[in-house]
């Protein structure tokens, strides 16, 4: 009799460590992956890649950095998945819930576009009139680009676009191509979103009317085809709250407009 019970209670403090172990399980147990596959805008790079790092160090979760412009990288997304898309405007993820390719979104920061001139603004450059100066070289975003896109809206707008692409516009990829042409002296006004701007020093950034009626919303979509829903959306979150990844987005000169929602949500891990 007392070996039965001796077992019994072997029995139950096994149990109850299990019991224990299960309720204390790390973050990893309980979202899954140790790797996510992000598709994430240029001009979002350097605070993503800050949150992308600060997360590895603090649950051992890989993050794995794929940039480009907003459209390049939908396109790549709905070919090939992934885990998380984090576009330069919030048309995208609109599209992406639509069409069934993003499945939860969380918003991060607005973003304005501008011209940027080397500082002292050597041309004179005031406003998108001043583009079609026979003395000034203009660089823009190509359209698969969130900001690109944009600026040829807004230039075809105010009837400027089909004046200076003939030979004094030149077009690249990511916005932060663009705002580096600017920096070497190869064009004299560039397009880009103010975020960049804690990048370049050396360059000046000029608002314009046009654009700041008009401001974009970066944000986060988990992808539908994933099959780390759980952790992406933790990660999602990661990167909107106000004590992770906002104050490294509020760093590095991310708008963050007063009521947006990171400062409204506390990150619950």
């Amino acid at each position: 009799m007392k070996q039965n019970l001796t077992i019994l209670s072997i029995l139950i403090v096994i149990l109850s460590l299990c019991l224990l172990f299960l309720l204390d399980e790390d973050e990893s147990d309980r979202y899954g992956a140790v790797e996510l596959e992000v598709f994430c805008a240029a001009g979002l790079r350097k605070p993503v890649q800050a949150v992308a790092l600060q997360y590895e160090a603090e649950y051992g979760v890989k993050v794995h950095l794929n940039y480009g412009g907003s459209g390049q990288l939908y396109g790549s997304i709905k070919l090939r998945g992934g885990d998380l898309y984090i576009p330069a405007d919030w048309s995208y993820i609109d599209s992406g819930v639509s069409e069934g390719v993003i499945a939860e979104s969380v918003p991060l920061s607005y973003l304005t576009a501008g011209m940027v001139v080397q500082q002292g603004n050597p041309r004179g450059v005031r406003d998108l009139q001043d583009l079609k100066r026979s003395d000034v070289k203009v660089a823009i975003a190509v359209q698969s680009a969130a900001v690109g896109r944009f600026t040829h809206e807004v230039l075809a707008d105010v009837r400027v676009l089909k004046r200076i692409e003939s030979n004094r516009l030149s077009k690249f990829p990511t916005v932060n191509e663009v705002a580096a042409q600017v920096k070497l002296g190869a064009v004299d006004v560039g397009i880009i979103w103010n975020g960049l701007m804690s990048q370049y020093d050396e360059l000046e950034f000029i608002r314009v009317p046009e654009f700041d009626a008009q401001p974009k919303l970066a944000a986060v979509g988990v992808i539908s085809s994933g099959e780390q829903r759980a952790r992406s959306l933790h990660f999602a979150h990661y990167l909107a709250a106000r004590d992770k990844g906002g104050m490294i987005f509020q760093m590095y000169g991310y708008e963050m407009k007063e009521g947006f929602y990171w400062k409204e949500m506390n990150y619950q891990h």
